[in-house]
């Protein structure tokens, strides 16, 4: 009931003075929470419950700050992991001699660019790796890291979409097939590059270019035929295949490569009521979790033998007539 985002305020009140921290700390990070209440709560006396409060995203601001400045490395942490948090509270909770604060900062997408580019710069590869996946570092930045002379912070690097579309075509006929499976998964690959390694030799290079939403249609094709089944089940969740794709695969040999499909949210309704009479549970559950689907295909899974599809109905229907049916057994 703490963490319930409905709760409603007079009950998170109550709640936030029970004598378990676990149900303080949840109604500390709940938004629903009353402000007046959230006041209360960060003068607790336990670190967890500060914890909670920081990672809520409604924490006020000034109580951000006041707990930045606490000695708890617990709090401090939280607040370098909060996207929500002003530059006034990170700067106040960062210990720049603590690897961990670095770690967490670099991964934050609220830092400023002018501290992510300091820590890009930083003598430990983890830090350097969380710069590289920080969907706000810059072109610059990217541009450096993605010659770092790790390998593991290369190929984050290659994944940005930032990084400068010239390093990422060059790096798409590198020697190591980390390097390329990197560069086929960039969303902004080049089309002429990313349809060269949709033909390359490493599965795992194959695999990567046919989930990138923007493999070019007659590479997404020539796929449709390949001797992996990862790859060809990465083609079947690609949420920009395009209906002919999405039937040729359906009828592919491969439960796991059917099941892909049933999951994607690009499927056609009408194929997507194909495969729910799939004989492979795996498709079955596939249909059962996608969001699209209409009542009536979920209504004819209620009586499925498969406890799996049953379980991802109750978790993933959002028709109300079917999650009745469920909790009345």
């Amino acid at each position: 009931m703490a963490a319930h985002p409905r709760c409603r305020p007079g009950v998170l009140a109550g709640l936030a003075e029970d004598g378990n921290l676990q149900i303080r700390a949840a109604a500390a990070a709940n938004p629903a929470t009353p402000d007046d209440v959230l006041v209360t709560l960060a003068g607790d006396k336990q670190d967890g419950v500060r914890a909670g409060l920081v990672a809520n995203p409604r924490c006020p601001r000034d109580l951000l700050i006041m707990l930045a400045g606490q000695r708890p490395r617990r709090v401090r942490e939280c607040i370098l992991q909060s996207p929500g948090a002003s530059p006034e509270a990170l700067a106040l909770a960062h210990r720049p001699d603590e690897m961990l604060c670095r770690l967490f900062l670099a991964a934050n997408p609220a830092v400023p660019l002018a501290v992510l580019e300091e820590l890009s710069r930083d003598t430990d590869r983890a830090v350097r790796v969380a710069v590289a996946r920080n969907p706000h570092a810059s072109a610059k930045v990217l541009g450096r890291l993605a010659s770092d002379v790790n390998e593991m912070v290369q190929t984050a690097a290659l994944r940005h979409p930032m990084t400068p579309h010239f390093l990422v075509a060059a790096a798409a006929s590198h020697h190591d097939p980390a390097i390329r499976t990197a560069v086929a998964s960039n969303p902004l690959c080049p089309p002429a590059e990313l349809g060269l390694l949709a033909a390359d030799a490493q599965t795992g290079v194959r695999r990567a270019a046919a989930g990138n939403r923007t493999l070019p249609l007659w590479a997404a094709f020539a796929l449709v035929d390949d001797d992996e089944v990862v790859v060809r089940a990465a083609l079947g969740g690609n949420q920009a295949a395009p209906p002919a794709l999405l039937d040729a695969l359906s009828g592919d040999a491969a439960p796991l490569v059917r099941g892909r499909v049933a999951g994607n949210n690009a499927t056609p309704l009408t194929l997507l009521a194909a495969l729910a009479g799939d004989d492979e549970a795996v498709v079955r559950t596939g249909v059962a979790r996608h969001p699209a689907a209409a009542a009536g295909i979920h209504r004819g899974l209620l009586d499925d033998p498969s406890g799996d599809v049953l379980e991802t109905l109750a978790a993933r229907s959002r028709h109300e007539e079917v999650l009745e049916k469920l909790a009345r057994g």
